[in-house]
């Protein structure tokens, strides 16, 4: 499975807890299973898509190069 067909494989499965969360929360059921599931896939989905951020001193050094060179 390709990095893309994971993310949207977790996407889809988020939007189907949300749906189902919905409906428990009108029909006043407790849904405690599906808000965890939620969770765990939602920091999959963040950890999959977040960019690595350079650090201050990174970034300095990658300015100070290209004046260098």
């Amino acid at each position: 499975m390709s990095h893309r067909d994971l993310i949207r494989e977790i996407y889809n499965e988020i939007q189907a807890l949300n749906r189902e969360i919905d409906i428990k929360i009108i029909r006043g059921y407790p849904y405690k299973q599906e808000s965890k599931r939620h969770k765990f896939l939602t920091v999959q989905l963040n950890s999959l898509t977040r960019q690595k951020q350079n650090t201050w001193y990174q970034k300095a050094s990658q300015l100070v190069s290209t004046f260098i060179f």
